[in-house]
C-alpha cells in the first residue's frame, strides 16, 4: 500500500510518483495547505471507523488519441483495525469486497462467482500482502492508518488555492504537485475536517488523463454490524481462483 507513498489520500488514489533524493526538486509547500491536509488525515487516522461514499470519474486515453471517461461508485465501510466493506457500482459491473479480519473475498453479484483468499489480521497488512500480488483495492489510500505519509515524502509543491464553492457550500481548495502528476483537493473545514473532491492529472502520460473522485456522506460514527463483513455465498455461486486481473475486479484505478 502507501499508494502515493501512495489515495492522495491522502488524495485518496495515486501510484507511486516518489522521485529519489537526487532527482527531487527542493520541497516547497504553503504551511496553510500543509495544515488543512494534516487535519483531515489526522481525522482519518484517528477515527475507529467511519463511512463514505466516492463517485468516482476517469479517463482512459485511446490508441486513436480519443479519450473516454468511464463512472465508478463506492460505498466504503471501515471498522479498524481489521474490518472493512466496499460495494461498488461501474461500468465494469458490480462488485463487493469484504475482510473480516481473516478473509478477503471480492465478489461478482452479477456472475454469481467469488474470489477469497486468506488474510493477515489488520487492514494495512492485508492492503501490503495484496500490492505485493499486483493488486490495488479502490479506495486503499483512505484505509490506511498512516493516509498523510504521502505528504511529506512525495509532494514537492503545494499551494492554499483559497475558498472556493462546492455543492453548496465554500470549502478550502489545495493544490499539489509530485513527480508525475497535478493534483487538487477540496476540504471541507471545521471540526470535523473532511475531503470533499479530489482531482488528479497526469501531465507525463499522453492526452494528460484525468482522474476525478468526489466524496460525500462521511459518517465517523457509523452503526456497523459484525455480518456486514462475512460472505456468506449465495446458492449456485462458484469460488474461482485468485488472479490479480480479477481481485479487485475494477481495473480503473489511475
Amino acid at each position: 500500500m502507501k499508494n502515493l507513498q501512495g489515495i492522495v489520500v491522502g488524495a485518496l488514489l495515486l501510484t507511486p510518483l516518489v522521485l529519489s533524493a537526487e532527482e527531487a526538486p527542493p520541497r516547497v509547500v504553503d504551511p496553510k495547505a500543509d495544515r488543512i491536509m494534516e487535519r483531515a488525515c489526522e481525522q482519518l487516522k484517528s477515527a475507529p471507523g467511519f463511512s463514505v461514499r466516492a463517485d468516482i470519474s476517469y479517463d482512459d486515453i485511446l490508441t486513436s488519441g480519443l479519450t473516454v471517461q468511464y463512472q465508478r461508485s463506492s460505498e466504503l465501510v471501515l471498522d479498524r483495525p481489521n474490518h472493512l466493506r466496499v460495494d461498488n457500482e461501474s461500468d465494469k459491473g458490480s462488485r463487493t469486497i469484504l475482510y473480516d479480519g481473516k478473509t478477503l473475498t471480492v465478489f461478482d453479484p452479477e456472475m454469481n462467482m467469488y474470489v477469497q483468499v486468506p488474510a493477515p489480521d489488520t487492514i494495512d497488512a492485508t492492503l501490503d500482502k495484496l500490492e505485493e500480488r499486483g493488486v490495488s483495492l479502490p479506495l486503499d489510500d483512505l484505509m490506511s492508518s498512516e493516509p498523510c505519509a504521502w505528504l511529506h515524502e512525495a509532494v514537492w509543491d503545494g499551494f492554499y488555492g483559497g475558498r472556493h464553492y462546492l455543492d453548496g457550500g465554500f470549502v478550502h481548495h489545495l493544490l499539489f504537485r509530485v513527480a508525475a502528476a497535478d493534483f487538487q483537493v477540496w476540504i471541507q473545514g471545521g471540526e470535523v475536517p473532511v475531503i470533499r473532491k479530489v482531482i488528479i492529472e497526469y501531465r507525463e502520460k499522453e492526452g494528460k488523463p484525468r482522474y476525478e473522485a468526489r466524496l460525500s456522506d462521511w459518517n465517523f460514527r457509523p452503526e456497523i454490524k459484525a455480518e456486514e463483513f462475512t460472505f456468506t455465498p449465495p446458492e449456485g455461486a462458484s469460488r474461482i481462483e485468485f488472479r490479480a486481473a480479477n481481485a479487485a475486479g475494477e481495473g480503473d484505478r489511475p
